[in-house]
């Protein structure tokens, strides 16, 4: 056979394989998705996802949300948790690797029914952008994958595509239309702050369309169906989060976050911002509707920028949709922009490539346990108990997860003392918050005699270090002392550790339900 002839088929096959790729722009992005949830799903999650991870795993042990575990937050994101969970255990797999896997899948379907939203934009420039959007939820929330600003991204870009394809008086079906206001609605649920997003587009929707405009869509029934329904489940079954918890957070949660309103502004929002800026420079790209996907976005941005300064914590992860929206309409700009003008294009390029190298150094530079605290558990085995003390919620929920320990206490960490020493200081202190002070202390005490653990880890400021000490604030409870001196103190840096060296005596009070035992899954607690 000549050459030529054996080469011809091959070129007709590469030739139609790039036909293929251009009618369904798509694949890229799908192709983008795959690769990265492979790549991180062999690494694990942050400590606030290791913490809902556990928690998902007490509840399936018979432990009840609010009662047998405090945590803050409202319960969508913890009940979402509870398929992987059993996921994990019916595959035998470990279930930070499960989540992963379905945050890869989540994404996939969003960047799917957007690509269904912009069809106006021409198909080469449709694929850079969707190509770009799968990096933007897949690999710019690297360190924080599965977090809630992560999930409502995943579900906001969809719904604001469909946003600008009722701007533009698109046909759309309604099933398409109903199962991207639920799956957006959900993420919304995530945090009350997040609302303010879908109000803001639909406040847009109205000033575009004016006459035309119209409530009674399939998107919004889905958006109120899934916020009435979840309204309900609570009531019926976590009404301890508006009785024991909320008055929790009105009482204690204000301490927390950042101490100055400098400090909001992080690498990730100042990004997000200077994109804003460099979109609203170029505000007649936008103008009679010529960018109507860009304008959408930037829409959201803004929403999530409003939830993120409310919210004034400064927490990195907070600034995660700010940051996709804003990086994602400067993207849908130079798409659905014919002839973009050279200032544009010569600068955007800097900014679409910043989220990433934000990420790629946050995850450089991982907060990681210490030194101090790996020597602290060091020589522990999996499936050994361990108890902390410590203000910051991550010291425990980074080493617990790598180390596969097992975590005995009802807190994640005891953010609240701050509020609660702050009040002691006062020269008419708060009876709550003084009370709320004993409360923790004794039901530590509860927690560590129902599973008394091998170490008892103290995160306290090296000696001549000014700083707030938990200890001596839990060595005023008698109880609590006691229990202590069944321990030993055998090592101290920024962490004392203690050990075990005599039997505790029994719980004087029921212990709580879904007690501990070792999963296989994760290797932390059931």
């Amino acid at each position: 056979m000549p050459a030529s002839t054996a080469i011809e088929p091959r070129a007709i096959g590469r030739a139609h394989r790039g036909a293929a790729i251009a009618s369904h722009p798509i694949c890229v992005a799908l192709a983008i998705t795959a690769i990265i949830t492979a790549l991180r799903a062999a690494g694990t999650v942050d400590s606030d996802t290791a913490w809902q991870l556990w928690i998902a795993q007490r509840i399936h042990a018979g432990a009840h949300l609010y009662l047998d575990i405090v945590e803050t937050n409202p319960p969508l994101w913890f009940w979402m948790a509870l398929p992987i969970d059993r996921v994990a255990s019916l595959l035998h797999v470990r279930i930070d690797a499960v989540l992963i896997v379905a945050i890869g899948f989540l994404a996939a379907v969003s960047l799917a029914a957007t690509d269904r939203l912009v069809g106006h934009i021409e198909p080469r420039r449709r694929r850079l952008l969707l190509g770009y959007a799968a990096l933007v939820l897949c690999a710019m929330p690297w360190m924080h994958v599965g977090q809630r600003e992560q999930i409502v991204l995943i579900g906001s870009i969809p719904y604001a595509a469909l946003c600008a394809a009722r701007a533009r008086s698109d046909s759309i079906p309604p099933i398409l239309a109903a199962l991207i206001g639920a799956g957006a609605a959900v993420g919304f649920a995530l945090k009350h702050y997040f609302l303010i997003v879908p109000a803001l587009l639909e406040m847009w929707l109205w000033a575009s369309q004016r006459g035309e405009w119209r409530l009674r869509r399939p998107e919004i029934v889905a958006l109120v169906a899934v916020g009435a329904a979840y309204a309900c489940t609570i009531l019926a079954f976590a009404p301890d989060f508006l009785t024991r918890i909320l008055p929790l957070l009105r009482l204690a949660y204000g301490d927390t976050g950042a101490p100055s309103f400098a400090l909001l502004f992080g690498p990730m929002v100042l990004v997000g911002l200077g994109i804003v800026a460099l979109i609203a420079v170029h505000f007649r790209l936008l103008e009679r509707g010529r960018a109507p996907f860009a304008t959408v976005l930037l829409v959201a941005c803004i929403g999530f920028a409003a939830a993120y300064f409310i919210q004034s914590k400064g927490w990195v992860y907070h600034a995660i949709p700010l940051l996709g929206c804003a990086s994602l309409a400067l993207a849908a700009l130079l798409a659905e922009t014919e002839a973009p003008p050279p200032s544009l294009r010569t600068v955007a390029p800097a900014f679409l490539i910043l989220p990433f190298l934000l990420a790629f150094e946050e995850q450089r530079h991982a907060v990681t346990p210490g030194d101090d605290l790996t020597g602290a558990v060091a020589g522990m085995r999996p499936g050994d108990a361990v108890g902390f003390l410590a203000t910051d919620t991550a010291v425990a929920w980074s080493v617990t997860l790598q180390h596969r320990l097992r975590y005995t206490q009802r807190y994640n960490g005891y953010w609240m003392l701050r509020a609660v020493v702050r009040n002691e200081q006062l020269g008419s202190p708060n009876p709550r918050l003084v009370r709320l002070g004993h409360q923790i202390v004794g039901e530590t005490v509860v927690d560590f005699t129902c599973r008394p653990p091998q170490r008892i880890i103290v995160a306290r400021p090296r000696p001549g270090e000014d700083a707030f000490d938990i200890l001596p604030f839990f060595l005023r409870d008698p109880q609590f002392a006691a229990l202590l001196s069944h321990y030993k103190a055998v090592s101290r840096s920024s962490f004392e550790t203690y050990v075990l060296a005599s039997p505790l005596p029994g719980p004087a009070v029921a212990c709580r339900s879904g007690h501990l035992t070792v999963s296989h899954s994760l290797g932390i607690c059931r």
